[in-house]
């Protein structure tokens, strides 16, 4: 099962960098409007980062299922090794309370859900209404905070806060 979970997370992990190789690509050669949207080829920039953005919540949701699957593997290595009473069940580390790393997983992958769509909507406005340009920096931008919020996260209060706080700034 790891095998499985770990080329989901690597296949979805190199969509993205595709995707943002594509991006950059056409970013050097057209550059991005400086001003509002005038016309559907504007929109390219921040389809690549909105395109970016769904692959890398993906990302995070498989590595949710990895992340169990793997914490589980220890738990069951532990109870061969008599380090642990009970029998640990997936479920129970996956539903259940007190696995640092599952919960970080968790939390990445219900964090990314809850900014999504405000993000893309917002992104989408800022093109059509303001600049396609800022937009798509402010896209990249929200992307990379997102990114290492695992870790922020695991670190805990006042380390949380930069990754949270220059992601909302950006939404």
């Amino acid at each position: 099962m790891k095998q499985l979970t770990d080329s989901a997370v690597y296949s979805m992990a190199g969509g993205f960098v595709f995707i943002a190789y594509l991006s950059a690509k056409s970013y050097a050669e057209k550059g991005a409007s400086a001003g509002p949207a005038g016309s559907s080829d504007d929109y390219v920039p921040i389809v690549h980062v909105a395109a970016a953005a769904i692959t890398f919540y993906y990302v995070l949701l498989f590595n949710q299922s990895r992340t169990a699957f793997a914490e589980f593997s220890a738990a069951k290595k532990a109870y061969r090794e008599k380090k642990f009473e009970e029998k640990p069940s997936l479920a129970g580390l996956k539903y259940g309370a007190g696995n640092k790393n599952i919960l970080a997983a968790d939390r990445s992958a219900g964090n990314m859900n809850e900014q999504l769509l405000p993000f893309l909507v917002g992104v989408f406005m800022h093109a059509t209404f303001v600049s396609v340009e800022r937009a798509t920096k402010i896209g990249w931008a929200w992307i990379f905070f997102r990114s290492y919020y695992g870790w922020a996260f695991r670190k805990g209060v006042p380390t949380l806060f930069l990754s949270t706080l220059p992601a909302y700034y950006c939404v």
